[in-house]
């Protein structure tokens, strides 16, 4: 078992998610009105929107629903980007960054819509999210983070050091930004849920069905898989994002993948469950070499951060510096005990926001969440349908930022995460 499917197979998510829907390999030469290249949250919600507009959509996805970035992530939905609203009105102008400020605004939103309006059952929660400062620069993060979406008139408010502590039942920040948009859920049950909604919407899914090749055939775009089977649809989407490979020339060049590993406890005692998060809160913070937490709804503490600087991308691997990350939090859960271990690719775009890529005629990807892919993978897919819909969406198409020195990313992780590391020591 490689360790991208023991980084799949041993978490969390898998033991507990609901039952995925049937679907069986792509066996035979189809057409559609548009194929899409992945069954995340990216392409499926692009599939379900589309289907629901009465398109006719094939997915083909290389191994199970969910099997990337869907079904492995920390399952907090995070509203916004990096840039704030200020930013992206001086980098798009500001009508363009207005449109895109208010596409991330609306990310969470669109997730607990959809949970509700299709029943999706994934143990979803809408406890606000909160962000913990550390030291100086993380105040002045936070601050910013309040200032600025606080007048764009969304619910965030400042916490101070005591309010943080109250709140976390931990004394690590020195203060807080509380942001009501946010939420959590199981992510490999919310991904399978999308799948069986796009399905009853009349989408077709066809798993273990690896892409081979992709060719433009006349005004088409011809998707090729095993066995001689092939999809022909004047309308592509790629949605592959941390698991993009060499499928599209230089494609993979847009985005650096990074592994996120993750631990979870044993169920807490009613004592620690009392007293660890006792509001429900999930949780992220401002430290470079940050970790993000919560309790899942089965009372279990999970907690997630960066791997190896020396094999960033390895997606399951030794996890006890997250686990001791998590006693310095939390001293009381010294001696809990550790159930799961688990990982997946975070994709991370040069610009630090998401790229809808123009590949060609009625062709597009959507990739580059950087930390954030619940609520903006199932955004961007829905803009992905849009645009092939003819709306004008918010969020510009581009010929990507590719990574100059694309073929050297590990040595620039490792760097980045080392010298986060040590800059982090001096930020108290």
């Amino acid at each position: 078992m490689t360790h991208a499917e023991q980084g799949f197979s041993r978490s969390l998510w898998s033991a507990t998610a609901e039952p995925a829907p049937p679907t069986t390999p792509l066996a035979s030469r189809q057409s559609a009105d548009v194929v899409i290249i992945g069954a995340g949250f990216t392409g499926l919600s692009a599939a379900l929107h589309l289907a629901e507009a009465g398109k006719s959509v094939i997915v083909v996805e290389a191994r199970d629903i969910g099997w990337g970035g869907a079904g492995r992530n920390g399952g907090q939905v995070n509203p916004g980007f990096e840039a704030l609203p200020s930013g992206l009105r001086a980098r798009f102008g500001a009508e363009r960054g207005e449109r895109i400020a208010r596409f991330a605004d609306g990310a969470c939103d669109l997730v607990f819509d959809l949970i509700a309006r299709h029943d999706i059952k994934c143990a979803h929660r809408r406890a606000p999210f909160i962000r913990g400062a550390y030291g100086n620069r993380g105040l002045r993060q936070i601050n910013s983070w309040v200032e600025e979406w606080q007048a764009f008139g969304a619910p965030v408010t400042l916490k101070s050091a005591a309010e943080t502590e109250h709140l976390l039942g931990s004394p690590f920040f020195q203060g807080g930004m509380e942001d009501a948009r946010g939420g959590s859920l199981q992510p490999l049950s919310y991904v399978r849920g999308l799948a069986r909604t796009a399905l009853a919407a009349g989408a077709a899914i066809h798993t273990d069905s690896a892409a081979l090749s992709v060719e433009r055939v006349a005004l088409d775009w011809q998707v090729s898989t095993e066995n001689d089977a092939q999809v022909t649809a004047p309308c592509l989407l790629v949605a592959t994002n941390g698991y993009t490979d060499n499928l599209w020339p230089g494609l993979r060049r847009h985005i650096v993948p990074v592994a996120s590993l993750q631990s979870a406890t044993e169920p807490l005692s009613e004592d620690l469950r009392a007293r660890i998060l006792p509001y429900g809160h999930h949780v992220s913070e401002t430290r470079r070499a940050m970790v993000y937490f919560r309790i899942d709804e089965n009372g279990r503490f999970q907690i997630g951060g960066r791997g190896s600087p020396f094999d960033p991308t390895r997606q399951y691997a030794d996890t006890n510096h997250i686990r001791a990350e998590a006693v310095r939090l939390y001293p009381a859960l010294k001696d809990v005990r550790w159930q799961y271990d688990w990982g997946g690719l975070v994709a991370i775009t040069k610009t630090r926001l998401p790229h809808l890529i123009e590949l060609g005629d009625n062709a597009f990807a959507g990739l580059g969440y950087n930390g954030r892919g619940v609520a903006m993978a199932t955004a961007m897919g829905k803009q992905m349908a849009e645009l092939l819909l003819g709306e004008d969406v918010p969020v510009p198409r581009t010929k990507g930022a590719p990574f100059v020195f694309h073929a050297f990313r590990n040595i620039g992780i490792a760097w980045h995460m080392l010298s986060g590391r040590l800059l982090d020591r001096f930020d108290g």
